[in-house]
């Protein structure tokens, strides 16, 4: 990649740009290689060919990072107005991204800071009691917005899946030798593999949107938990196989719970916020060369009657920027994340289970989530 952003050749470097736009866009922020990648695309923004800068723009649409700023700014006065249309489209989607961070950060800090007043007023059961009210007005409304959308996501799914169709079909007027009617039509519009393509984009979008959904749903789904004292080897190991099943490849998964440790759960709701974790776990070894093993281990806690459960990898690993904003929802660096798996698992043993999930990371060495449960369950949640 590297080598044809530096190619003499101006469509080898359209062509470099293009796989550095993708590249930067699945790569985590705050990535060592991002810097020479990142110093290439800047310079590039004074080429001679049009096509290019246009291309550099397109590739600071994808990543926050700070060295695009002055290369837009360029591009912005552009001679072009396709690149300078490509370097707005760009800035406005970097601020965008800035501000749902900045905001999802000031929402967390507003709720908890009405939370800490409540409990200061109430207590601790107080607190609590105002929590599951407000989860289960967010529920309520996320499952009515989801189904009110979904009415009009389905619908417009089949039409793309039509219009695809339609499109990979020869019409009459594709018939025909230079010069007769029919070619003469085929060149009055764009071709119609463009089209098809435009509309393949269309439906990865709705495919897209209906995750986001889903996962709203799922984060905000209020189930009935029922408590039972489970095996905590038993929810390691079936977590594990489902991560296993789902048919990623990655390094192993290397178990080392002690059979008789036993806690109070819901099963299926811890199951799934392992899983997560598992899953994120595995996702960070994405691009690397190095397939360390993951390890969980577990470990009872007498005097505080708590069991701890710690999933170690040895991944790309965050920035303390990226760590920051894990578990706040919708923020993802995963070109396909819907930035929910995290918070759900922090719902799930915090919320659900009086628990405490705690990440500790290093960039470029890996990341450890501990999973600090109570033992007994106190009383049923009403």
């Amino acid at each position: 990649m590297i080598a044809a952003l530096d190619a003499p050749e101006w469509r080898q470097v359209l062509d470099g740009v293009t796989a550095a736009s993708a590249w930067v866009k699945s790569i985590a922020p705050g990535d060592a290689r991002l810097g020479p990648v990142v110093e290439r695309l800047v310079a590039l923004a004074g080429h001679a060919k049009w096509e290019v800068r246009r291309a550099v723009a397109h590739a600071a649409a994808q990543t926050l990072h700070g060295d695009f700023e002055a290369a837009l700014a360029r591009l912005a006065l552009d001679h072009n107005a396709r690149v300078r249309q490509a370097a707005e489209l760009a800035a406005l989607r970097r601020r965008d991204w800035a501000n749902a961070s900045a905001l999802g950060r000031q929402h967390e800090d507003h709720i908890n800071a009405t939370l800490d007043d409540i409990e200061a007023r109430f207590g601790a059961r107080g607190r609590a009691a105002v929590k599951r009210a407000s989860e289960q007005i967010a529920n309520t409304f996320a499952r009515e917005l989801y189904h009110e959308v979904i009415k009009l996501l389905s619908p417009l799914a089949v039409s793309a899946d039509r219009l695809i169709q339609q499109l990979g079909e020869p019409s009459p007027g594709d018939a025909g030798p230079p010069g007769e009617p029919g070619a003469q039509r085929r060149g009055a519009g764009p071709p119609r593999a463009r089209l098809a393509a435009e509309a393949s984009r269309m439906k990865s979008r709705i495919a897209r949107l209906r995750a986001v959904l889903d996962g709203m749903r799922a984060y905000t789904a209020q189930p009935r938990l029922q408590f039972a004292t489970e095996s905590v080897q038993e929810l390691v190991e079936e977590s594990a196989a489902l991560v296993r099943d789902a048919g990623r490849s990655g390094p192993r998964i290397e178990l080392d719970v002690p059979p008789d440790l036993h806690a109070d759960v819901c099963r299926a709701r811890l199951v799934q916020a392992l899983t997560n974790l598992l899953t994120n776990a595995i996702e960070s070894y994405d691009g690397l060369a190095r397939a360390a093993p993951i390890s969980v281990t577990a470990t009872a806690h007498a005097a505080e009657h708590r069991v701890v459960i710690a999933i170690e990898d040895h991944g790309a690993g965050m920035s303390e920027e990226v760590l920051a904003d894990a578990v706040v929802l919708f923020s993802t660096s995963k070109p396909e994340g819907t930035g929910f798996g995290l918070p759900l698992a922090v719902k799930i043993v915090e919320s659900e289970h009086g628990g405490r999930l705690t990440l500790e990371s290093r960039k470029g060495q890996g990341t450890t989530a501990r999973v600090s449960l109570p033992i007994h369950r106190q009383r049923e949640r009403t």
